[in-house]
């Protein structure tokens, strides 16, 4: 069976997905023949790399609706706005800081840049999930290298991390910037945060965007977490501590010269839909959420806790299942997938796209099987 052909007697499963993309395949958000309109930089539809007009405007309202100061649209991915960020901010061989929940692409830069890395580790809690990253340990880095003559460049901190585990942004911005130094937000997990924000009377608490709480440059994967198509994410610059026109070189050498349409279409709805129908359908979304919370309040114990912001659904051993791979092995069983499986547990990813009916089937697992 070829790739296309398995793909499509997949779709046709009805399995629920509790993963990205967080479009969800909802048939809410399909396109056209995607065939009809891929195409190249012809006359009249701009130029990723020099907009000046449809492309252009699209980056404006992006920026707009997100308040920052320029906004980059990504088609590589959060991996490639982490590579533009890094090295925007990094000379070559200069020091860094990072947390250890980071993603590859940071490893990645640091060997491309030969930068000298400098690890901040969050404690991780009794089933292996990281935590937060304090910010004590990035003033204690920044005191100990800045007094050696190790000034780094950047601190890059990964928040909300795979499992949801947001850090106080705010408050590591501040001292970060005491330093005279840029701070980069790795949220490829928190796209949707912006649109909780704009969203009145939720019912979770939903923690404030990065760019909202001090930092300078931030990657946003919209593919995680809003309905849009893999690849699709934002680098967002919220202040002028890193200069745009190293932001927007670095944007270019990390870049696909081939950026796809397709994919710069599927932002351009996503943000229509965010600025139409986004809050109402957030508001909803945040009640299913509410609903599990308080139908199965253990879940509490891991998802709903401060420092894991609400879209994560964490299913821990010995609650659920004797390890990770057996709750999973669970969810499967009852036509649920699960995005991350660790040892001691299992991520359910959820997104404002998930219908009404994924929902109510995750709960009558939740209820029957576990």
């Amino acid at each position: 069976m070829r790739l296309y052909e398995k793909l499509i007697k997949y779709s046709e499963k009805n399995t629920v997905p509790m993963h990205m993309p967080g479009h969800k395949r909802n048939p809410e958000f399909a396109m056209r023949n995607p065939y009809s309109f891929d195409i190249t930089e012809i006359e009249g539809m701009d130029d990723l790399f020099k907009p000046e007009g449809v492309i252009k405007d699209l980056m404006l309202e992006t920026a707009e609706f997100y308040e920052t100061k320029k906004t980059y649209l990504l088609v590589n991915g959060s991996t490639s706005g982490n590579l533009t960020a890094i090295a925007a901010c990094c000379e070559k061989c200069s020091d860094i800081i990072t947390d250890d929940a980071c993603h590859r692409s940071v490893d990645h830069a640091v060997d491309l840049l030969g930068l000298k890395r400098h690890i901040v580790s969050g404690n991780r809690d009794e089933f292996g999930i990281p935590g937060k990253v304090e910010p004590e340990e990035i003033e204690r880095q920044l005191s100990k290298l800045s007094d050696g003559g190790d000034k780094p460049s950047a601190v890059f901190i990964t928040s909300p991390t795979y499992e949801g585990v947001v850090s106080d942004i705010a408050s590591i911005a501040e001292i970060t910037h005491r330093y005279d130094i840029p701070l980069i937000v790795d949220a490829a997990h928190g796209a949707h945060l912006t649109l909780a924000l704009k969203t009145e009377n939720t019912s979770l608490d939903w923690p404030k965007p990065a760019g909202k709480q001090g930092a300078d440059l931030v990657i946003e994967s919209l593919h995680k977490t809003l309905p849009s198509l893999t690849q699709t994410a934002l680098l967002h610059r919220y202040t002028d501590r890193v200069p745009d026109d190293r932001v927007a070189y670095y944007h270019d050498v990390f870049t696909t010269s081939s950026p796809s349409y397709v994919l710069m279409s599927s932002i351009d709805i996503c943000m229509q839909w965010q600025q139409t129908d986004g809050k109402k359908a957030f508001s909803e979304y945040d009640q299913a959420l509410s609903d599990i919370y308080t139908k199965f309040p253990e879940l509490s114990d891991a998802s709903g806790k401060d420092s894991v912001e609400p879209s994560k659904i964490i299913l821990t051993a010995g609650r659920y299942g004797k390890d990770g791979f057996d709750i999973a092995s669970k969810l499967r069983q009852n036509g649920i997938e699960p995005e991350l499986i660790r040892d001691r547990y299992a991520v359910l990813l959820t997104s404002p796209a998930d219908t009404r009916d994924h929902f109510t089937r995750l709960m009558k697992v939740l209820e029957q099987q576990f």
